[in-house]
């Protein structure tokens, strides 16, 4: 307890002098000063993280896949409804956000959270991957609250950390914020929405955690993958590993015109890339990728 409170004291302590003494421009970094540091390539881009001297995420180690196939596992109801068959597959690679983790039986070569209020309220499948023998690509105020919990020793997958752009603007770390520059050749635009062909230049979130996972496939190199659970309809019922009476809220529903045009963006590059793309629920109100029956793939 009184390890937990000086810790808060010295933060609060950094964050003061902090705005004493950097610009605006950089205030989005008052929680990390100075308990960490990052080595960047000629490119900007993120290399190493390191969290009180020790390293915490490399992005340097090499993301090998184990097939050119895979399934992006979201969370939407219609996942139940799937054969247990489909997600068990040993020629696909799974891949999967926020509570996907919930479901014990499916082996997850890769993960994604960048949300830090699913982080905040559901640590207990946060640990879940943290525990796990994955890849997991985060953001560093992510990272943050995750270190602020864990300790090191006690993190078991390999911390791969991506920087998000949001409305045209990325907010740097222990850097600048910025705006994008739309005439870098490896950000894909189309209609006024970015993609990143390389996602540690940069990942285009536009309020779905799922658009994210998409730039990281791509990044990975799969040339097909299967969608479980992408509905993006019925807001008001549980994602498959919630209850009515713990149900997170969701923002999603004021932002289905954005985010259905970043997905028609997607449909648009891996079409030009010969890159396959299934929804393999009938429900979901995303339209941009061809849907099938989830049977034939069993």
């Amino acid at each position: 307890m009184v390890r937990f409170f000086s810790g808060r004291i010295s933060r609060s302590i950094y964050k003061l002098i902090y705005k004493i003494f950097f610009p605006k421009a950089a205030k989005h970094n008052r929680r990390y000063w100075p308990l960490y540091t990052v080595e960047r390539d000629s490119q900007n881009r993120i290399e190493k993280i390191y969290f009180r001297k020790s390293l915490v995420s490399n992005n340097l180690i090499p993301q090998p896949i184990s097939h050119k196939k895979c399934m992006l596992v979201a969370t939407g109801p219609s996942i139940q409804d799937l054969d247990p068959k489909i997600l068990h597959r040993s020629d696909l690679d799974y891949i999967g956000v926020n509570g996907a983790i919930a479901f014990d039986s499916i082996s997850f070569s890769s993960y994604v959270i960048i949300d830090h209020n699913f982080v905040g309220c559901r640590f207990d499948l946060v640990k879940k991957v943290l525990n796990s023998n994955c890849i997991f690509f985060t953001t560093p105020r992510c990272l943050d609250m995750i270190l602020r919990q864990v300790r090191i020793e006690d993190i078991h997958c390999q911390i791969k950390t991506i920087e998000t752009i949001t409305d045209g603007h990325v907010e740097s770390f222990l850097d600048y914020a910025k705006h994008f520059d739309q005439n870098e050749k490896d950000f894909f635009i189309h209609k006024g929405f970015g993609f990143s062909l390389d996602i540690y230049k940069g990942a285009f979130d536009y309020f779905t955690v799922a658009y994210v996972a998409f730039q990281i496939l791509y990044t990975q190199g799969y040339k097909e993958i299967y969608l479980a659970g992408l509905d993006m309809n019925n807001f008001s019922q549980p994602r498959f590993y919630e209850d009515t009476e713990k149900q997170q809220p969701t923002t999603l529903n004021h932002h289905l015109d954005e985010v259905f045009q970043a997905f028609d963006t997607v449909a648009v590059l891996f079409k030009e890339k010969d890159i396959q793309v299934f929804n393999l629920s009938r429900t979901s109100a995303v339209q941009a990728f061809e849907k099938i029956d989830p049977n034939i793939i069993i």
